[in-house]
């Protein structure tokens, strides 16, 4: 089909405007060779035909820049073409789907009859930086234990959705516990925060492990941008505090229990 029309006709013709066309011309992604009696450019079926790959290729998710460079030097064929994006857009759905499973697991917590909208406001941020940073959190955790077989299992169920669930909302119960506890210091608030920490090490009991790792200084320099979680100063040393203390305690408790079982025999 011969076909010869100005920039305005091909704009009309391609569901575009006349402004992209120029500047499709002005960097050199598509720029008509060919002139009408009047000097002017006029676009032909073979400019057609450039037109609709460039617009494949912007589906594909390439940049203007890049789809010049492929229509130019055909650096990669189709076919790889196809496959180095498929690659990117499985990576950017991967991502997309992590960002929606944070939502997912914040608008749960807002719909735990008992959980105040306002107090879960005061402190989204904490658990949405908790929530985004999780997976290169146990990522780190994994490689830095990895030759403890018995501790890697336990860490493997960190990436179980039903466990997430039951552990989101006592990560909540812990935090509104501290902010109760540094607001009162009396033995109600201390209770509660020992009580959550009772229910969540025996959901996960590897977690005693991990308290060594705040004063190891080459795990920090190693992973610090995984653990730089966002938290109050006030929140963050009152649960370091009550953290170190429980388990102290529970040490205490062990050996006490190994003496007594030692003095029986």
């Amino acid at each position: 089909m011969n076909m010869e029309v100005t920039i305005g006709q091909f704009a009309k013709l391609v569901g575009s405007t006349v402004r992209t066309l120029r500047y499709y011309d002005k960097m050199g992604l598509l720029s008509p060779k060919k002139l009408n009696k009047n000097g002017r450019k006029v676009y032909t079926r073979l400019d057609w035909e450039l037109f609709q790959q460039i617009l494949i290729l912007k589906h594909l998710g390439l940049s203007l820049n890049e789809i010049k460079e492929q229509l130019a030097d055909q650096k990669i064929n189709n076919r790889e073409l196809l496959l180095v994006h498929r690659q990117l857009i499985e990576k950017k759905q991967a991502e997309l789907n992590e960002k929606l499973d944070v939502i997912n697991r914040m608008e749960r917590l807002y719909n735990i009859e008992g959980i105040s909208e306002e107090d879960l406001n005061e402190f989204a941020f904490i658990m949405l930086d908790l929530f985004r940073r999780e997976k290169s959190q146990i990522q780190a955790l994994e490689e830095h234990f990895k030759s403890d077989k018995q501790l890697m299992k336990e860490i493997k169920s960190l990436h179980d959705p039903k466990y997430k669930e039951k552990m989101d909302r006592e990560t909540w119960n812990l935090i509104q516990a501290i902010k109760n506890a540094t607001q009162y210091d009396n033995s109600t608030s201390r209770k509660k925060v020992r009580e959550t920490l009772n229910k969540m090490d025996e959901m996960f009991p590897a977690s005693g492990n991990f308290l060594s790792l705040i004063n190891d200084d080459n795990f920090f320099a190693k992973y610090n941008q995984e653990f730089n979680n966002y938290f109050p100063e006030d929140i963050a040393t009152h649960i370091t505090k009550e953290l170190e203390t429980y388990y102290d305690d529970k040490e205490k408790s062990k050996g006490k229990e190994k003496n007594r079982k030692k003095e029986g025999n």
